[in-house]
């Protein structure tokens, strides 16, 4: 068996989650990447992939072992990427992204690996704004939530979920809630504003109930800016998990009705999905998502 062939079935299954697709780019037929991806199994001794006729989903074993086997397969294609073929990776690669904390972090990363192609340009946006891909010609992106967009190509990092949380400082001046009633009526809160509608964004906080703060004393027009109220204990705030983790660690945000059920969303690297993928593209795509996973993997329940 090659080992190589079936490990590139198997992520390029995982990034498209049909078989057709995957085959179509491989070059092979989808018995051949079902019979690829059966043998890499019986070799782990476990399924890596849940089949039925109207979906392909990744078993908790395929999530754990897919972002290993992603990474055996950049390691394999930039080891045998011609010189030649490296100077030919140049133009402009356009990335939106959440203004995240850590997207700095990632965007040094990128920057270290683009100095190996003097040729290649980025264009970096970081907005809580949802691009369109096809109308505001963006390449690739990362995303939190559910996907809706059908023509992308996605790769999941990890998982994410909204924490309420205030200051010590905060909660030395105004105690600390008993429910989300107590919450709403007598403690200063903070909101996002949507730019997609101009609306304020409610706290997901599960399913079958999003909390909407009916009086916010701040209404902060980023994450950067909402993080910033409550580090600074003018306000309590929701936000993702992936934003006020090293806070919470650090003690400079404490986390308020932890007890509450809270939803659990994706965060992805997406780009989109054409009959061929620009080198620079991937380049761009496989180095985000290789921070983006490092940076994520001691970090509460982000591990893909």
């Amino acid at each position: 068996m090659d080992r190589l062939s079936s490990v590139r079935a198997f992520c390029t299954v995982a990034e498209t989650m049909q078989f057709r697709a995957a085959a179509q780019r491989l070059g092979v037929s989808p018995q051949v990447v079902t019979r690829l991806i059966a043998e890499l199994e019986r070799e782990l001794g476990e399924p890596l992939l849940m089949r039925s006729t109207r979906q392909v989903r990744l078993t908790a074993f395929g999530e754990s072992w897919l972002p290993g086997a992603a990474q055996l397969v950049a390691d394999s294609e930039r080891l045998f990427l011609p010189a030649s073929a490296a100077r030919e990776i140049r133009g402009l690669v356009s990335v939106t992204v959440p203004d995240f904390p850590i997207m700095g972090s990632v965007l040094e990363d990128l920057l270290d690996r683009l100095a190996e192609f003097p040729d290649l340009q980025l264009d970096w946006r970081a907005s809580i704004a949802r691009a369109d891909p096809v109308m505001e010609r963006v390449d690739l992106g990362v995303r939190v939530g559910p996907l809706s967009d059908s023509g992308l190509i996605i790769r999941q990092v990890g998982k994410t979920r909204d924490r309420i949380v205030a200051s010590p400082e905060l909660i030395a001046r105004h105690g600390l809630p008993h429910t989300l009633d107590d919450l709403r009526d007598n403690f200063p809160l903070s909101v996002i504003l949507n730019p997609n509608n101009g609306r304020p964004w409610p706290w997901y906080l599960r399913s079958d109930y999003h909390f909407h703060p009916p009086r916010p004393r701040i209404v902060a027009g980023s994450v950067g800016a909402h993080l910033c109220v409550a580090l600074k204990g003018i306000a309590i705030g929701a936000m993702q998990e992936i934003v006020c983790q090293p806070y919470l660690q650090s003690g400079a945000l404490v986390e308020i009705l932890a007890e509450e059920e809270r939803l659990s969303w994706p965060l992805y690297v997406w780009r989109q999905q054409t009959a061929v993928t620009q080198p620079k593209v991937r380049v761009v795509f496989d180095t985000i998502v290789d921070s983006l996973q490092r940076r994520l993997s001691g970090v509460g329940e982000h591990r893909s």
